[in-house]
């Protein structure tokens, strides 16, 4: 559970994750994603993305003055219960926090490849791959039916070139293998929210999915703690 008082419009209202997906849908401006980044903030973050505090997301500006918030989190173990505060220019953070692994994918990490920034670097400079990784059986399984195509294969490969991007390859009989620069944009976006989503049970926050009925959708996690 999360209450935010204080935060863009947020007036004490309590927003409970009751299952391990929970879909928050709303016109713009609603406050969906404000409600996303504060879950992102409820965990000390064990991944190498590091912790997300609410000053990663609620900048002081100018124009934007972000005082007196009280976010509060109640955690799934027990009835343990903790608040972040910011009563003027700092905010302050309780001295226990549960570590969990939390991803955040917003709308800058589901483009497809061929649209983000430095695709063309990657695209003409690799001659070759380092390694790569092998998707399970069970995953191609998943992705084939998610996207009605059959894969017999599915793989990340790090380009030989000094970027960290890698770049994934669908297999299907009729086509062979193809990589992430000419999949259709629904495959790209895919192979990569299903490499972060399967990869551990954590805390996933993805920003903005397609639209449904013409409600803008946002996912975020149950609240728990292992």
């Amino acid at each position: 559970m999360v209450d935010i008082n204080g935060l863009r419009g947020f007036t004490g209202q309590a927003i409970n994750f009751n299952f391990p997906v929970a879909a928050i849908v709303g016109e713009n401006g609603t406050g969906k994603s404000t409600i996303l980044k504060v879950a992102a903030c409820a965990y000390e973050n064990k991944s190498s993305e590091g912790t997300y505090y609410p000053s990663t997301f609620f900048i002081q500006t100018h124009w934007d003055k972000i005082q007196d918030v009280i976010l509060s989190f109640r955690i799934k173990q027990g009835s343990e219960a903790f608040r972040i505060k910011k009563p003027s220019q700092r905010w302050s953070l309780p001295t226990k926090r549960y570590k969990r692994h939390v991803y955040i994918q917003d709308i800058s990490r589901t483009l497809p490849l061929d649209a983000t920034v430095g695709y063309a670097k990657i695209a003409r400079s690799t001659a070759g791959e380092i390694s790569t990784d092998s998707i399970s059986e069970d995953f191609t399984k998943r992705l084939s039916h998610i996207l009605s195509r059959n894969y017999s294969s599915a793989r990340f490969a790090q380009p030989d070139i000094d970027i960290k991007k890698e770049v994934g390859l669908l297999t299907r009989e009729e086509f062979g293998e193809i990589s992430q620069f000419h999949q259709g944009a629904g495959e790209d976006a895919t192979l990569d929210l299903f490499k972060v989503i399967l990869s551990t049970h954590s805390p996933y926050v993805l920003e903005e999915l397609p639209e449904s009925k013409g409600q803008p959708i946002g996912l975020a996690p149950t609240l728990g703690c292992d």
